[in-house]
């Protein structure tokens, strides 16, 4: 028996009309666990607190200064070049002719030894004719118009330090004027013992040329210092007055400074300068720097003149020829939130922080923006401190060192 066909149709409207139908929504997850859970979780601000007890206060000498809004002066930062004081390099030169030898049991120092006043450095053994012997006087008339040169300056450098010395007593003269004419003393005495020496050379050698014998001489370092050159060796025959060594003094150590002839009107150049390394950063100790009257100069090609700074140098680390930073002081002040420079620390990462006193025995450790240096102030840029905020000056570094754990 033959089916209707439309149920044979059935099946296939059914299928069609099966896809027609919405999807059914997926069953909803079962509810799980969170993988992890932070408990008592600490606060970023609380990473750079340090609590600290009575004791422990008292153990570090914890000390604490307000920041406070202070004129600090204004500076500018210039590149400038490490030079010998005029009058600081004596050259020293044969008296007479002569063949060089080394001194007995002792080499000649080489350039850049430190040699002491008085130490020998060649040996010179006079060589005269008929004719060098008739130019023994006139060279010892030379000699002996030295001594009595140097005498009167030696004279009257004298009385400019007793001068200076008074003044400062009385409290009328400035310290950097007493220093000043200290100094221009002690070149007057180095140079008058350098020219009792020649003299007592040519003496010497007048006396024994007289009496058929002559006798080697041995020539000496006029002062304390550094061997800067040596311009002859052991074995040349040299003439009268030929130089034979250099000795250079490198304490003090002036700095010669170009400075744009525009921002001259804006700096004091009668204040001290501070002078430290190229790329230092601010809140770096720097060595303080005189200001000296030098023979003016400049540079036309580059629009500028020089201004002289006289810089202590007694570890030698400061070299002629060498560049150095040097912070100018400029006229006027500017009113600025300042804290003092102890209270500054530096990480390793060149950021810089102080440490405040928030309450009893907490102290936070803040970051801040130095903008200038100068003197014992460290002026801000920027930071989170305020006016009135207790920061810490002696005991810093150990309140540092606490909290990174390397201290007690």
């Amino acid at each position: 028996m033959t089916r209707p066909w439309w149920l044979a149709l059935g099946p296939l409207l059914a299928g069609i009309l099966a896809g027609c139908q919405p999807p059914a929504a997926p069953a909803a997850p079962s509810k799980s666990a969170a993988p992890a859970k932070v408990e008592s979780a600490v606060k970023e601000s609380e990473l750079a607190t340090v609590k600290l007890t009575a004791e422990a206060e008292k153990r570090l000498g914890v000390v604490t200064v307000p920041a406070e809004r202070k004129k600090v002066p204004r500076t500018t930062s210039y590149g400038g070049e490490v030079m010998v004081p005029v009058g600081r390099l004596v050259s020293v030169a044969s008296p007479f002719n002569g063949q060089l030898k080394a001194p007995q049991g002792r080499a000649i120092p080489v350039p850049g030894a430190k040699v002491k006043a008085g130490q020998p450095i060649f040996v010179l053994e006079p060589i005269l004719s008929p004719e060098s012997r008739a130019t023994l006087v006139p060279l010892m008339t030379e000699a002996e118009g030295q001594v009595r040169q140097t005498t009167q300056q030696l004279k009257a450098r004298k009385i400019e330090l007793d001068r200076a010395e008074g003044l400062v007593r009385n409290k009328i003269g400035s310290s950097a004027a007493l220093e000043d004419a200290r100094g221009q003393y002690d070149l007057a005495q180095t140079a008058l013992r350098a020219a009792e020496q020649r003299l007592e050379i040519l003496q010497k050698v007048a006396g024994n040329s007289e009496g058929g014998k002559l006798t080697e001489q041995t020539i000496e370092a006029p002062a304390d210092g550094l061997l800067n050159n040596v311009h002859a060796q052991t074995g040349q025959m040299i003439a009268a007055n030929t130089i034979l060594f250099d000795v250079v003094t490198l304490n003090p150590v002036w700095v010669k400074v170009p400075v744009y002839v525009g921002d001259l009107t804006r700096i004091d150049a009668g204040k001290p300068a501070g002078i430290g390394g190229l790329a230092e950063a601010p809140g770096v100790a720097t060595k303080p720097g005189r200001p000296v009257a030098a023979p003016p100069t400049g540079d036309p090609l580059a629009a500028t003149v020089h201004l002289y700074y006289e810089v202590e140098n007694k570890d030698e680390s400061l070299r002629p020829g060498q560049r150095v930073g040097v912070t100018l002081p400029l006229k006027g002040e500017n009113e600025e939130l300042a804290v003092p420079r102890a209270s500054l620390l530096r990480d390793i990462h060149g950021g810089v922080w102080v440490y405040e006193n928030t309450a009893p025995h907490t102290y936070v450790r803040r970051r801040v923006v130095v903008d200038r240096v100068v003197g014992e102030l460290a002026a801000l840029a920027g930071g989170a401190l305020k006016p009135g905020a207790k920061v810490v000056t002696d005991g810093a570094a150990e309140i540092f060192g606490t909290e990174f754990g390397g201290g007690k």
